[in-house]
């Protein structure tokens, strides 16, 4: 009774091992131990002779223990059998062979990776191995499936460059024993593929994996072993993969009406040397070296570009990049306007002309436009005519003369604040929103918006006197006109011929109070902005400051204006 029960028992062990399974699972890593997608793994029972291949994106192979169906059984039970092409991955041209059992016609496509037909014929075949020449234009990763009478067969390949067009060539019927070994068909999303070549536990094993790595079809340290049960593998492989380079971009700065500054910093080459790096930009979105770019040197680190040839007015996108034999990456998108500076007309509105039909010249500056001379009509848009005063007035609209009436052509007039205004309120807003003396389609600086012009200069280093921000005056002030002044290295009135990188163009129109004062020391320009009770905001450029001055005054001042187009 023992030695039966010992016998069943050893059936029944035996009967589990018959029915267990072996599953192999592989990734991969290259010297630098980083992930390695592989192309291939190639599989060989060194004890039963057979050797089987699972391609990209397969990873996993299962065995069943004990058993296992000869070639020509499995070629039995399908109508179409395709082989591995060869060689995989290809450039160009690869050849494939075809098993079919059935007489009649095959329908042969091959698809891309994202399921897209790029080549189709149909063939009458008759039984038997058969083979065919292909040829894609286009580096990537297909998928080449045969039908035949609901049956089909499928083989994923790999193309590492193209030629002249997608073909499906007939190259003829091939002998038998050049047909490489049939799989089991799989689907062409199938991520696990199970073998139905023969395997018993103990069985000694080879393993070894194929990867493009740094554009060279490279191959894995070869595992060989004993199998006795599942095992995931990692393949390492001798040589080091290339990465893209990693590369950050600077802040753009000294923007320009045609150029500007940028830059970047490489801080990984991603184990290959970076031999190009600059900035890209365009007009548009995500800009790549294949559009405008600089080259600026080659390696890690810290580097400064030089952006030119842009167009006034227009937004242009800007990315740093780095190229290795990898390729290029690129860093942030960063964007800006090419500002129209240094004299240079508003785009769209290089003149403005106000109802006397005096006409006056404009000047961008960053973001805004601005009149380039001291406003000097008699009317408002309407028509509407402002009396010239002979007294001052914190309530009746009047605009004042300086003793010489051939000065008004170049420093126009000055108004006191309610003919500045007309019969607009006070505004802090930016834009201001007031028209007030101004002509259609422009309207009078508000104090935010004279402080955004103070800031925007300031923040250029080039409208900078001794690299303080803060001293802009010289940068706003006209070359003539100021009283001269022999000290303060940064005075609107020593050397003026240095004034005006702006190209605002302030002139020493001086102020009316009780009488005319300042003419040729003081240029004073009102805002629309009330401070309380009769006082208001005006900004103002002396002959012997470096800076911008914000002031406040009684309404019945004269002062000149510079109006802002809206």
């Amino acid at each position: 009774m023992k030695r039966l029960l010992s016998f069943l028992v050893v059936i029944l062990i035996s009967t589990v091992a018959f029915a267990q399974s072996v599953t192999l699972t592989f990734t991969a890593k290259d010297a630098a131990n980083q992930h390695v997608q592989l192309h291939r793994v190639s599989i060989t029972n060194l004890t039963k002779g057979w050797q089987e291949t699972i391609y990209w994106p397969d990873t996993t192979l299962t065995m069943q223990n004990g058993t296992g169906i000869a070639d020509v059984e499995t070629l039995g039970r399908v109508s179409l059998q395709m082989s591995q092409n060869n060689p995989n991955p290809f450039t160009g041209t690869t050849e494939v062979n075809l098993m079919v059992t059935n007489e009649g016609s095959v329908a042969l496509d091959i698809a891309d990776i994202n399921g897209r037909i790029v080549v189709a014929n149909d063939y009458a075949l008759q039984p038997g191995p058969h083979q065919f020449r292909i040829t894609l234009a286009t580096a990537g990763t297909y998928v080449m499936t045969a039908r035949q009478s609901g049956q089909t067969s499928s083989i994923k390949m790999v193309c590492n460059g193209g030629i002249d067009a997608n073909m499906i060539e007939y190259a003829g019927s091939v002998a038998t024993q050049d047909f490489a070994s049939p799989q089991s068909p799989k689907s062409q999303n199938a991520s696990k593929y199970t073998t139905n070549n023969p395997f018993t536990f103990g069985d000694q094993m080879e393993y070894v994996g194929y990867a493009t790595i740094n554009c060279n079809e490279a191959e894995s340290q070869h595992i060989t072993q004993v199998q006795e049960a599942s095992q995931t593998f990692t393949l390492q492989f001798p040589e080091t993969q290339h990465q893209l380079p990693i590369v950050t971009t600077n802040t753009i700065t000294s923007i320009t009406a045609n150029s500007a500054t940028c830059g970047g910093d490489v801080t990984s080459n991603g184990a290959s040397s970076v031999t190009a790096r600059g900035v890209c930009w365009s007009t548009s979105q995500n800009p790549t070296v294949s559009e405008s770019h600089t080259t600026d040197g080659s390696g890690t680190g810290s580097f400064t570009s030089n952006i030119t040839g842009l167009t006034t007015g227009t937004t242009y996108y800007v990315r740093a990049y780095a190229t290795n034999s990898a390729g290029t990456s690129y860093g942030e998108q960063r964007s800006f306007t090419a500002v129209v500076d240094a004299g240079y007309s508003c785009p769209g509105a290089a003149t403005v002309t106000d109802y006397d039909n005096n006409t006056y010249n404009t000047v961008q500056i960053g973001n805004q436009c601005w009149m380039k001379e001291n406003l000097r009509t008699t009317h408002y848009s309407d028509g509407t005519s402002i009396p010239m005063g002979n007294s001052t007035s914190n309530t009746t609209a009047y605009y004042y003369v300086d003793n010489n009436i051939s000065n008004v052509s170049t420093y126009g007039y000055l108004y006191n604040w309610p003919a500045v205004m007309g019969n607009s309120s006070s505004s802090s807003a930016n834009p201001s929103g007031v028209q007030g003396i101004c002509p259609t389609g422009w309207h009078v600086p508000s104090d935010a918006e004279w402080i955004q012009l103070s800031d925007y200069v300031g923040s250029q280093t080039q409208y900078q006197c001794s690299a303080n921000s803060a001293y802009i005056a010289k940068a706003l002030a006209s070359t003539s006109g100021w009283a001269i002044i022999m000290s303060n290295l940064c005075a609107v009135g020593l050397e003026p011929s240095s004034n005006n990188s702006t190209g605002f163009s302030a002139l020493p129109a001086g102020c009316y109070g009780s009488n005319l004062s300042s003419f040729g020391s003081d240029a004073d320009f009102w805002s629309a902005t009330q401070i309380y009770g009769n006082f208001v905001y005006y900004w103002q450029i002396t002959y012997s400051g470096a800076y911008l001055y914000r002031n406040g005054n009684d309404k019945s001042y004269g002062y000149s204006v510079r109006c802002l187009r809206d």
